[in-house]
């Protein structure tokens, strides 16, 4: 079972990074970019709850990411953090927010290409608890702004 989902999960995971890595994000390859982000989230939330076996993680290890945007295209944003908090509005930034999600999917993905599925699945799923799912929320809700403007 955690192969057959961390398999599932590790072809999406793929999918994104390669995009994120290799291409500049334009006005034509947003609407690709919020389908892997919408995609990413909804599997996330599906991946079963798993604990790490110990001594055997691997997590950290996610290198440097090259996030490009085409000049049209501001990347920084203004986000309330807590929509329950009354609280000034802070700057975020679609760069950080993609190669963030890039990175920690990466941890999971060198634990799934170790063979520790299990592993793998509870990296994808702690670190879209506490990290990188705020910002996937973030980059969709700046890049909607971006395609309605």
């Amino acid at each position: 079972m955690d192969k057959e989902k961390a398999t599932e999960f590790y072809e999406l995971a793929n999918v994104y990074c390669h995009f994120i890595d290799g291409n500049e994000i334009t006005d034509d390859t947003i609407p690709s970019l919020i389908a892997m982000l919408m995609t990413l989230y909804i599997a996330a939330l599906n991946l079963p709850e798993t604990k790490p076996k110990t001594n055997e993680s691997s997590s950290d290890i996610s290198g440097t990411v090259s996030v490009r945007f085409s000049k049209q295209i501001s990347t920084t944003y203004w986000e309330v953090f807590n929509p329950y908090v009354d609280e000034e509005p802070v700057c975020g930034d679609l760069v950080d927010d993609l190669s963030d999600i890039v990175a920690d999917l990466r941890n999971g993905m060198k634990e799934y290409e170790t063979g520790r599925f299990g592993n793998a699945i509870f990296e994808w799923k702690f670190g879209f608890s506490n990290h990188w799912g705020q910002h996937i929320v973030n980059a969709l809700r700046a890049l909607h702004a971006v395609r309605t403007q």
